[in-house]
């Protein structure tokens, strides 16, 4: 579905792959204690109540094919951006028994001295709806929303790296997505 702000596949990828690559990921990755920050790497739990493992885009080359065939598809129907990089994708797992959440947060670290920033955010869905309550996913307020179909298990969404957006707690149940960022030189 494409918006102007945002652009989301809906249940694109297909349970079986989907299934296959949870499993994958939860065998081959330690998971870890969500941060925040781009620096700090502080563990605030008011913030953020997650557990995440860091993918390996060179030793993941299908799902890295996967992403970006989508952020190309999203780039050339809606943002127009200069993309050339994907460098982290990250596993996230929300638990309802722990209240998973992310706190109104964007992708970009705007203090970065680096030669690039976040472009584009994508978020896979790895859970049915029927798998958890709560978790939703939000744009900022003057952002239209999305529609309750984001929520199925397959579907991809992207968005600037720059909206502000959370995800809300997680009441019950499990909560599981494939986050991505794709680089390129400073916004101007």
């Amino acid at each position: 579905m494409r918006h102007e702000q945002w652009l989301f596949f809906r249940a694109n990828l297909n349970d079986e792959w989907v299934n296959n690559f949870t499993s994958h990921i939860e065998n081959a990755y330690t998971p870890i204690d969500a941060s925040v920050g781009f620096e700090d790497d502080a563990k605030l739990s008011d913030i953020r109540e997650s557990e995440v493992r860091w993918v390996d885009v060179h030793r993941e080359k299908e799902m890295t094919d996967i992403l970006w065939s989508y952020v190309n598809r999203a780039n050339r129907d809606s943002f127009d951006v200069d993309v050339r990089y994907v460098n982290e994708v990250q596993y996230t797992t929300y638990y309802g028994a722990k209240k998973g959440h992310y706190s109104w947060h964007h992708d970009v670290n705007w203090k970065s001295i680096a030669p690039y920033h976040r472009k584009l955010s994508v978020t896979v869905q790895l859970s049915s709806p029927d798998e958890y309550e709560g978790g939703d996913f939000e744009f900022d307020s003057d952002i239209d929303q999305l529609p309750p179909e984001h929520k199925e298990k397959g579907t991809v969404l992207v968005f600037p790296s720059f909206l502000r957006h959370r995800v809300k707690p997680i009441t019950k149940g499990t909560r599981k997505a494939l986050v991505a960022w794709f680089e390129g030189p400073h916004w101007r």
